[in-house]
């Protein structure tokens, strides 16, 4: 694996990456010639010229898609850096510059679905993690009338292989809700690192998708 120096990561960048790679362990011995993906939601809002308002309805986002692993039939592993910095720059492509390009013609998001598929053609058994962050956003300081409230989740997720982020209403934590599919939840509820770093007051939720 090569080595890739990052100043400052963000939160979700550190908590991304450490939940990968605890989903990668509980996934890799379970099939060869795996290609892992990682996908994260880029809200669009602020890519606009002139932006757009941060409370415009719509789901304005497009998905940076980054394929940081490769397990091959030898069951070795290569690795084109570490994933941060992967996930970093495709998500800082998705600019202005793209969000002009996606009005005219929108060739950028077909191009994704393409690599995906041609992968499937090579005979890859694609695993795919995608994350949401709704970190930041003012969710505990909407009031509809009894107040603000005392605590904000998100319900069952029902897609596999997705994982939210929200921020904890002190603001000092995240919370993390993982979907999985149920034979690799069992391993990755399980993993004795991400263990090691769960808060006994429940900051890591874990649910089975469908």
């Amino acid at each position: 694996m090569k080595s890739l120096q990052l100043k400052h990561p963000t939160r979700v960048e550190t908590l991304s990456a450490f939940i990968w790679s605890r989903y990668v362990a509980a996934t890799k011995d379970c099939t060869v010639n795996k290609l892992y993906m990682v996908i994260h939601a880029v809200n669009l809002r602020p890519r606009f010229s002139p932006p757009l308002p941060q409370h415009s309805f719509g789901n304005l986002f497009r998905v940076a898609m980054t394929s940081p692993l490769r397990i091959s039939n030898g069951g070795e592993e290569e690795c084109d850096g570490v994933v941060i910095g992967e996930v970093r720059e495709a998500i800082s492509k998705i600019d202005n510059e793209y969000v002009k390009q996606l009005q005219g013609q929108g060739d950028e998001h077909l191009g994704l679905m393409k690599k995906a598929a041609d992968s499937f053609k090579r005979g890859d058994m694609v695993a795919v993690l995608s994350f949401s962050s709704y970190c930041r956003f003012p969710l505990y300081e909407n009031d509809f009338g009894w107040g603000k409230p005392a605590w904000v989740g998100s319900p069952a997720l029902t897609y596999k292989n997705l994982v939210l982020f929200m921020d904890t209403k002190e603001g000092d934590g995240i919370e993390a809700y993982v979907s999985l599919e149920e034979r690799v939840m069992v391993k990755f509820e399980c993993d004795s690192e991400l263990l090691s770093y769960v808060s006994p007051d429940g900051r890591v939720l874990l649910s089975c998708g469908n």
